[in-house]
């Protein structure tokens, strides 16, 4: 059985996913979802950079090092997410983005 997956395949599924990580960056209150769906379209973006380089000859190792470059940065953006949403809980006592407008000006 053969389980070829064509590049409108992948493709669809990652902008699928993306669709998924944006409705729940755009809907969700808590700050932690905010950055899981966040996560989600960033895991969208490299499968598609991922589909793409397999299709492109000779950009296979530059697919798969940018694919490696964005995980990086999906670390760090978690890194610095959630110690932001502690400090904020620490000194609001709620991680609701609705409730952070004490913290403007």
């Amino acid at each position: 059985m053969s389980a070829n997956v064509g590049l409108v395949s992948a493709l669809i599924f990652s902008a699928a996913l993306f669709s998924v990580g944006l409705y729940g960056a755009m809907s969700r209150k808590a700050a932690v979802a905010i950055l899981m769906s966040l996560e989600i379209m960033l895991f969208a973006i490299s499968l598609n950079v991922i589909a793409l380089a397999m299709f492109i000859p000779g950009a296979i190792m530059h697919g798969w090092m940018f694919a490696i470059f964005l995980m990086v940065i999906g670390a760090a953006e978690v890194a610095i997410g959630l110690s932001l949403v502690v400090a904020i809980y620490r000194r609001i006592k709620t991680s609701e983005v609705e409730d952070l407008q004490e913290l403007k000006g």
